[in-house]
């Protein structure tokens, strides 16, 4: 990850196998030099497959001494986790967990959303009155996999060349990426809140922290 970031901030060739403490060490000087101020990564939980503590440790150097950098991690529950398990990493971070999402508050939010991203592709918006609470359950309630599910609805209503988004667009769309049976799609069936759907793997929120100043 930190070769990445070097070659994406136009550092020159570093070989892999110098240390990990000293491609850190670069990394930060790197950032000096670049006038960066926040680093921001993704999918954070990844990184702690391999030496949770080196991790941690090196966490903690870019955010210590007058270059310090504020630091943004984004992933799962298991994120936030893992950052409790060093006391002096955890009191510099702030942490945000994003609630699983309501009909009755957050549908009208959606509504719009859906509208505004049909009107930047040339698309219909979909007019089922139930649509976005099917969203929200097929997304097991979780903004993000909402957000991605109406992405991909609109890329297969785009591929079929419709004018209008529709409720069918959204049901292939899931069918696809779930590989489910009809009668187990969460936009066919008539009692989609009765589906029990394969939340195991993902029910963990995404969470969000920050340095604190």
């Amino acid at each position: 990850m930190v070769l990445e970031m070097l070659e994406k901030s136009g550092y020159g060739t570093v070989s892999p196998t110098r240390q990990v403490w000293s491609l850190v060490q670069i990394l930060r000087e790197r950032m000096r030099v670049t006038g960066t101020v926040v680093l921001w990564i993704d999918e954070a939980h990844d990184l702690f497959c391999a030496d949770r503590n080196l991790i941690l440790r090196a966490l903690k150097s870019l955010m210590q001494g007058d270059d310090a950098v504020i630091v943004v991690l984004s992933g799962t529950e298991e994120l936030a986790q893992v950052i409790r398990t060093d006391p002096q990493v955890q009191r510099r971070f702030s942490t945000v967990a994003f609630a699983a999402l309501v009909p009755e508050l957050h549908g009208d939010l959606f509504q719009q959303i859906v509208g505004d991203y049909c009107h930047r592709t040339g698309l219909g918006a979909p007019v089922e009155a139930d649509l976005v609470g099917r969203v929200f359950h097929g997304a097991r309630y979780r903004f993000g996999r909402a957000i991605e599910l109406i992405v991909r609805a609109i890329e297969v209503a785009l591929y079929a060349e419709a004018s209008d988004l529709t409720i069918d667009h959204f049901a292939r769309a899931w069918a696809m990426h779930e590989g489910c049976p009809a009668d187990q799609n969460v936009f066919y069936a008539e009692q989609y809140r009765l589906l029990r759907l394969d939340q195991a793997s993902e029910v963990a929120p995404r969470v969000s922290t920050r340095r604190r100043g």
